[in-house]
């Protein structure tokens, strides 16, 4: 099952780290440039996780810090997908496509009597600093 959903998630993936890395690197600049107090350097930096993160820190080690975050997104995204299939008894599923669209991507495939639809959406708000993916994922009883 990993080996579809990684296939199918390729793009969307290689896209959030893309996403990821130029933000950082934005705000790494932005940091950089700031000659104000620390409440703000931390504003700037997008929370106090990604200030100490970039603090006394290179692009170089950024964009290391960022590659890892990402990809342990991604297997905890692949891992609640597996999860939420194996509760249904679900051990196999066949290859699929994601659909993207503006404001993140979604897919469904038949499987066992099955519906599974993942979508991600883009999440974030006054008190999530960082824009990020969310993926819902759905398995219900009969095909459609």
């Amino acid at each position: 099952m990993l080996k579809q959903i990684e296939k199918a998630f390729i793009d969307l993936d290689a896209k959030m780290l893309e996403r990821q890395t130029t933000w950082a690197m934005e705000r790494f600049d932005a940091l950089r440039a700031n000659k104000g107090d620390y409440a703000e350097s931390v504003r700037i930096a997008g929370g106090k996780g990604w200030y100490n993160q970039m603090y006394g820190s290179n692009k170089k080690t950024l964009a290391e810090y960022v590659a890892k975050n990402i990809s342990a997104i991604i297997k905890k995204r692949n891992a609640r997908i597996i999860n939420a299939l194996e509760k249904k008894g679900i051990t196999t599923i066949p290859e699929f496509t994601l659909v993207h669209h503006s404001d993140g991507s979604e897919g469904f495939f038949n499987v066992a009597g099955h519906r599974v639809t993942i979508e991600t959406i883009l999440a974030g708000g006054y008190n999530i600093q960082c824009l990020h993916q969310r993926t819902l994922i759905k398995v219900t009883k009969g095909e459609i």
